[in-house]
């Protein structure tokens, strides 16, 4: 509600200064270029506020908002330059090419920034995404720059007879786009990867569990010392003089006939019983599946704030399921530390070495030797940051 009051505003001040200014200039295109401002301010805001908001959460800017809209907006301001009579006059007089300070000001950002969104498609880019769907980032980089090249010359042929000059910042992005398509995407190569087959991830995720999963008859020996001292500190007065009857009718058994024998070692037995349902019991359950995943934070997403939408695989944005995704593993970014399903993962190796979602160079190391979770210790994760909302 605050955002929409904080358009309307801007927008009403700058058409108010574009009413007064071009009722006394007596120019629409003056009325026009102050609303047009409004709106390149308001538009400028949310780019910045969705960069800092990428670089919150480490993400990177490969989206349609980053790539389409901005190279199309400093075209259009630098062309509107050429229309209207504020601050729309040529620095360059006496030149066949055109720069003001319309053009300086609003249009220079954006093919700037635009020619760098473009070479990020070939160079940095694996995929651009439109909401949840998304397109082979090489593939759209060719389109747009097609498009690009399309719009400059049409534009050129049809208007150079009125305006009899060539813009100077549609000249740049036609340099640079021309010089992109030939570098980076035409003779631009990508590295091949190992692949990773469905054997040998079963094999990691076997070997990943017998690694978190703690073993009962080889259990350490400082845990049973621990579990021994825990028992005997938590007994009663009362359980401890019991247990030292039973311990003193054990020793007196060789004297007693063997039905009272029987009957001193079943009650013996019952004590041991009752001991046993002391609150240690709980705790060395509680030990024991600790030991499954001792540091939770070695598999929290960076990001400032979680929810189970950060535990969504970053292909397929669904989150883990067991058991229907019982075998599939999965794999962890080692940079932002964000999910995918192991058998996707191996897809997307195929074609770059960089994370999907922040970018980062995956490490040979790890590429070749990836750490595999259990789709079910990786849903204990999700429950123990999304419960505890941490």
């Amino acid at each position: 509600m605050v955002k929409i009051k904080a358009i309307m505003l801007t927008i009403l001040v700058f058409t108010f200064i574009g009413i007064i200014h071009g009722a006394i200039l007596n120019s629409i295109n003056v009325f026009v270029s102050w609303i047009l401002i409004g709106i390149w301010l308001i538009f400028s805001f949310k780019v910045l506020k969705n960069i800092k908001q990428h670089r919150e959460y480490n993400s990177p800017q490969n989206t349609a908002f980053f790539t389409i809209a901005p190279v199309f907006i400093g075209i259009f301001y630098s062309i509107w330059g050429n229309f209207t009579d504020l601050l729309g006059e040529n620095l360059l007089e006496g030149s066949d090419l055109y720069l003001s300070w319309w053009s300086i000001l609003f249009g220079t950002p954006y093919v700037l920034f635009g020619s760098i969104s473009l070479y990020r498609c070939f160079k940095k880019y694996n995929v651009i995404y439109f909401g949840t769907k998304s397109v082979d980032a090489r593939k759209f980089g060719y389109a747009l720059s097609v498009s690009i090249l399309l719009f400059v010359i049409i534009y050129w042929i049809n208007f150079y007879s009125l305006i009899e000059f060539y813009d100077l910042n549609l000249l740049i992005l036609l340099i640079n786009t021309i010089l992109i398509i030939l570098i980076p995407g035409l003779f631009g190569t990508r590295s091949r990867l190992p692949q990773l087959t469905r054997d040998y991830i079963t094999e990691r995720t076997n070997r990943l569990n017998q690694l978190a999963s703690p073993r009962t008859n080889s259990t350490p020996r400082r845990y049973r010392e621990s579990v021994r001292t825990t028992t005997s500190s938590s007994l009663t007065p009362s359980t401890r003089t019991v247990t030292n009857r039973s311990s003193l009718v054990s020793s007196s058994s060789r004297s007693i006939p063997t039905t009272r024998r029987r009957s001193t070692t079943s009650r013996s037995k019952t004590t041991t019983r009752t001991t046993n349902r002391s609150p240690t019991g709980t705790q060395v359950r509680s030990k024991q599946s600790a030991r499954k995943i001792t540091n939770f934070n070695l598999y929290r997403p960076k990001a400032a704030r979680l929810s189970s939408e950060d535990f969504k695989c970053i292909f397929c944005f669904k989150l883990p399921k067991f058991p229907e995704d019982k075998g599939r593993g999965i794999i962890l970014c080692p940079n932002c530390r964000y999910p995918a399903h192991a058998d996707e993962f191996k897809d997307w190796l195929r074609s770059s070495n960089l994370c999907s979602r922040c970018n980062a160079p995956i490490p040979t190391n790890y590429r070749k030797n990836p750490k595999i979770l259990t789709v079910k210790n990786y849903i204990i994760v999700l429950k123990h940051f999304v419960n505890n909302k941490k």
